[in-house]
């Protein structure tokens, strides 16, 4: 049996273990922390237009796995599918798929776009609510969330009849904000005039008829989907590796080594610490090669910190560059390691906080997997 270590805490380390194990694959998840994933607000990301990616950007990790947008369609469906039904057994219930994008209000009345949501959130689609009445349940104890400035939003920006309705929940601890309803059963509103209930996040056991608002970072969002991968995770922070011949043979944390056939690098970029700043971003554990729109950072210089000074988002683009089967390359633009594959937010080419946001962890880290799972010692 193939085994595989796969290094990183978020939404690419646990696809890429998942895809692993489907394969048949023993794997081993370590993490030394939740990675960015604990700040998703409510609503992923995936794909907004993958053939205009292959057409477009050549530089971006989706365009680099060489396959055609059939063949990525299909991986995509099954990744996500089985995502949903993994996550389902831990307690998260996910809704939607990456074909299809729909519009969600955060607890400021904004709308943000999402393919796949919590089942809690599905219900408020704003297209879905449209001559729909909308009670939106606001706490009176809590200070940092309006429910009228939320419905006010909600009907001047989206057109929907929306209106406050304030509840009372008094053992709340001094001075509360929205984090201490997280867990709470959610309150049932007085009125029966609407037909629909926006809570904010953080309620279990909403109404029929209820949905959550998205949040802002970090939410009850983030932490629930965090608390769902993380269940079959291993706290360890890996140091250093081992290597031989053009392939990683172990990977050190602390006093600790892993042996295994098959590596992923699903570290993550600057929360996750995969990539560090500094005058030249880079790769911290094997020295890989950091890239910029196909250029090796330490060859731009002070160009590309002159574009970041323009352009702040441009930092976020820059990362890992990979071959079709997501083997990392080096300041040359070679593959090093036959056994080694990086997956998510690492790989440059995108902007991990845009339309892609989840697209790249879920579909890379899902191939990475089954990559991983077909090395053999």
């Amino acid at each position: 049996m193939t085994t595989v270590l796969v290094i990183g805490g978020g939404i690419a380390g646990y696809c890429a273990a998942m895809a692993a194990r489907r394969d048949g694959a023993d794997v081993t998840l370590v993490a030394r922390a939740p990675g960015a994933t604990a700040l998703y607000a409510g609503a992923m990301e995936v794909i907004d237009d993958l053939d205009g990616i292959l057409q477009r950007q050549p530089h971006h990790p989706i365009t680099r796995l060489g396959l055609d947008s059939v063949r990525l369609a299909t991986e995509l469906d099954t990744a996500i599918h089985t995502l949903q039904l993994a996550l389902e057994k831990e307690g998260l219930k996910l809704a939607g798929t990456w074909r299809t994008r729909g519009l969600y209000a955060d607890i400021h009345g904004v709308a943000r776009a999402g393919n796949v949501v919590p089942a809690s959130v599905a219900g408020g689609e704003l297209r879905a609510l449209s001559g729909k009445r909308v009670a939106v349940i606001g706490v009176k104890e809590i200070g940092d969330y309006d429910a009228a400035s939320t419905a006010l939003a909600l009907n001047e920006l989206h057109g929907i009849e929306a209106f406050p309705e304030e509840v009372s929940i008094p053992d709340l601890p001094p001075a509360p904000s929205l984090t201490d309803l997280y867990g709470r059963r959610a309150p049932l509103p007085s009125r029966s005039r609407s037909n629909a209930i926006a809570y904010p996040p953080g309620f279990t056991n909403l109404p029929q008829d209820g949905f959550e608002l998205l949040a802002s970072p970090p939410s009850p969002h983030g932490w629930r989907l965090q608390q769902a991968i993380a269940h079959s995770t291993l706290r360890a922070e890996i140091s250093s590796f081992e290597t031989a011949r053009g392939r990683v043979i172990s990977a050190k944390a602390a006093e600790r080594t892993f042996r295994a056939d098959a590596f992923v690098l699903a570290t993550g970029r600057h929360i996750g610490g995969g990539i560090v700043g500094g005058r030249v971003a880079a790769e911290p554990l094997l020295n890989l090669g950091v890239f910029h729109d196909g250029s090796p950072v330490a060859r731009l210089g002070t160009r590309l910190q002159h574009m970041q000074y323009l352009d702040p988002a441009a930092e976020l683009r820059a990362g890992l560059a990979t071959d079709r089967w997501l083997h990392p390359l080096d300041g040359d633009g070679h593959g090093i390691y036959d056994n080694l594959y990086a997956a998510g937010a690492v790989l440059g080419g995108y902007d991990y906080s845009g339309p892609c946001g989840f697209g790249v962890p879920i579909l890379t880290g899902w191939l990475a997997g089954r990559f991983a799972a077909k090395q053999s010692a």
